[in-house]
């Protein structure tokens, strides 16, 4: 597993880096009518660029030149099925708005499953040069630390980070949002699930909500706050958070005052 683990860095940090390199020549070819459209999706907030093709272009050609038979799932190309019990889950930028409106929180995430059981995760934001990476079993490190989720225990001390995800407008985001801020110390929204879950996995903040998430968007992110401590439910507290895109990952001291209120 510790091979599988280093393709996913090396694919994580390559396609990082490129993206890294457009980012501050400020070379961005938009898809759509506009900035803020869309290319063979269904949210206007959401954006397609032309790095995020070549980040994925980047990371299926590594990982098919070291795992030839594994099956991949990637947020630009979709499913590539090889029969293999072995899936690659990515999203070769996560936080594109953020990307292409020039804010550096943006990332890339790499996971394997096997079985559908995710076994190594790797989210690498270029940027701010933080690397988290988990293996099931193994713990999480950030840039070769390892972390650990906060001990936070009341609900109205707590940070919380969150996206709306993938429904097609704010308006179930904004009453979550409103109803956990009368719960809370604060509630913060970065534009990256995948750096909002190793935030916190690393313990800045104590809790991750979001709504109706795509696999890529999570799925490295779920062993990081797994493999820190953190537990992650759907709203009724179940197992079937990646059917439904429901999540809530929290520190278990906070996850049942959580669920209450959400």
């Amino acid at each position: 597993m510790e091979f599988f683990t280093k393709t996913a860095v090396d694919a994580a940090i390559l396609a990082g880096k490129h993206l890294l390199s457009k980012y501050k020549r400020h070379h961005i070819e938009m898809y759509g009518s506009d900035t803020l459209s869309v290319s063979n999706r269904g949210l206007t907030k959401e954006v397609t660029s032309s790095l995020d093709n070549e980040a994925d272009e980047i990371i299926i050609d590594l990982i098919t030149e070291r795992h030839p038979g594994h099956n991949m799932l990637t947020e630009e190309t979709g499913r590539i099925d090889n029969g293999s019990p072995y899936t690659w889950v990515i999203d070769p930028l996560d936080g594109s708005s953020n990307y292409v409106n020039h804010n550096p929180f943006f990332c890339v995430s790499v996971c394997l499953a096997y079985e559908n059981t995710p076994i190594t995760g790797v989210i690498f934001a270029p940027f701010i040069e933080e690397l988290a990476v988990a293996r099931k079993d193994y713990g999480c490190t950030l840039n070769g630390r390892p972390v650990d989720v906060s001990t936070t225990s009341n609900l109205d001390k707590s940070y919380i980070v969150g996206c709306p995800g993938g429904d097609k407008n704010n308006s179930r985001f904004a009453l979550m949002s409103y109803v956990l801020n009368e719960s809370i110390k604060d509630f913060r929204k970065m534009g990256s699930a995948a750096i909002e879950a190793y935030t916190v996995a690393s313990g800045r903040v104590d809790a991750f909500v979001t709504l109706n998430i795509s696999p890529w968007d999570i799925a490295a992110g779920e062993l990081v706050l797994k493999e820190s401590g953190a537990i992650m439910t759907d709203f009724n507290g179940g197992n079937d958070y990646m059917k439904s895109g429901n999540v809530v990952a929290a520190n278990p001291k906070l996850l049942k005052e959580m669920l209450t209120v959400i």
